[in-house]
């Protein structure tokens, strides 16, 4: 007959990542379990600390991100001048995001004028097409950021309240109001991925300590 044994080296394995213990102690279907919740847990973690910069990041249990209310957006609107192009003028409470998914709605109005060279990647909004903008009755917020989706042809304007599309035509600068899927990080599934990965990698060391290896 063959006895069962304690194996230290599967609590040495838990720790290092959790599920190893379990496929080392014959049991597969466990281990992979495991495996997989704990990969969730760290894309939970990971997909709401972005943007991700340095391991502090990862750590941090903070808001990583603000959405101003409606009032707030009113009372900008209320106070923005046509001439206004003031740093101050700028919303400090910024509306991060991510794009998953875009496509145009409605068309707004056209730019005749050559501003093409202020649609700069990553930049933001030049005072040339925020006046083009407001000419057209349009608000764009300050500090509204560029960023190009097909090279010379199609961009995007993010003022964080509103996503506008800017497509090339023969007749100049065609922009729409857009529809978008976005992805905005959230504190509160960080913490719930904290959570997760603290359960399963406590419960594979404990399981790896309490199982037997047999032979």
């Amino acid at each position: 007959m063959v006895k069962a044994r304690r194996s230290y080296r599967a609590i040495l394995l838990s720790m290092i990542l959790p599920g190893l213990a379990q496929l080392y102690l014959r049991r597969p279907l466990k281990g992979i379990i495991i495996l997989l919740g704990i990969a969730t847990a760290m894309l939970l973690i990971y997909a709401n600390s972005l943007p991700v910069n340095s391991w502090h990041d990862l750590t941090r249990l903070d808001r990583t991100e603000t959405s101003p209310d409606e009032r707030g957006a009113t009372e900008q609107a209320e106070t923005h001048s046509e001439t206004d192009d003031s740093d101050s003028a700028k919303d400090p409470r910024q509306w991060r995001g991510y794009p998953l998914y875009t496509s145009d709605s409605k068309f707004m109005f056209r730019i005749t004028e050559d501003v093409e060279s202020h649609l700069v990647d990553g930049k933001e909004l030049s005072a040339e097409l925020v006046r083009e903008f407001r000419k057209h009755k349009v608000l764009v917020y300050k500090g509204a950021t560029v960023s190009t989706k097909k090279e010379g042809a199609w961009w995007l304007i993010d003022d964080y309240y509103q996503t506008y599309s800017v497509r090339k035509s023969e007749y100049g600068l065609d922009v729409y109001s857009t529809a978008q899927w976005r992805f905005r990080p959230r504190w509160q599934f960080k913490i719930t991925g904290l959570i997760q990965l603290l359960i399963f990698w406590g419960y594979a060391v404990i399981d790896g300590w309490i199982e037997r290896r047999q032979g």
